[in-house]
């Protein structure tokens, strides 16, 4: 029963959980073209860009996923209830992106091209990243019940990592602990927010 509910949701969202993936094959793909006709200190600059596009993209995934779906009240008129359907496609984006960014590391880091690459600890950087834009997608999600709101939010999360908290913080395990901590925290807060059926239901429709 529960291999089924998780196949229905894939059916669903088998596009977003190829997108991390087809992203991942075309920067590797970049990076290997570029190998060949650039040296190191042109090709870095331009890796350090393309490996912020599966941040962007893992959080507005999540943020179409979990928002402006028709079936809220037919989902809690089951035993299923909103939060199982909510929370089981965040875990089908979350580690669809998550399996596609330690791919994509492991091949730019055996071309020698990851950026700023301090060994194989430095993978904590783009999952921890992934984890927490979608952790905190969710939440806004649940709050807001809003894919514009949702995605706006995931864009900001990912420019404060990015040009704010990231620069000040060069080793990996220091630069997501906190931030990774946050986000367990609003996962936790949005999953209890979650269980209200009659809210659920009222605010989306509402919309």
């Amino acid at each position: 029963m529960r291999l089924a509910f998780v196949g229905i949701q894939l059916k669903r969202l088998y596009g977003l959980v190829l997108l991390p993936f087809l992203l991942t094959a075309g920067i590797l793909l970049a990076g290997f073209v570029l190998e060949d006709i650039w040296s190191l200190s042109r090709i870095r600059p331009v890796m350090m860009v393309l490996t912020q596009v599966p941040v962007i993209a893992a959080g507005l995934s999540t943020a179409f996923v979990l928002n402006g779906d028709p079936i809220v009240e037919l989902a809690e008129s089951t035993p299923t209830g909103w939060r199982k359907v909510q929370v089981t496609r965040l875990l089908i984006i979350t580690g669809a992106n998550l399996t596609a960014a330690g791919l994509l590391f492991i091949g730019l880091h055996v071309m020698r091209l990851w950026p700023h690459d301090m060994g194989w600890v430095s993978i904590i950087t783009p999952v921890g990243s992934i984890f927490m834009v979608n952790c905190l997608v969710f939440l806004i999600a649940v709050l807001t019940t809003s894919m514009p709101t949702s995605s706006l939010a995931s864009i900001a999360i990912w420019l404060f990592l990015c040009f704010i908290w990231d620069p000040y913080f060069t080793d990996p395990v220091r630069q997501r602990l906190i931030p990774l901590f946050i986000a367990a925290a609003g996962t936790i807060f949005g999953w209890d927010m979650c269980s209200d059926a009659e809210r659920n239901v009222v605010k989306v429709a509402a919309l």
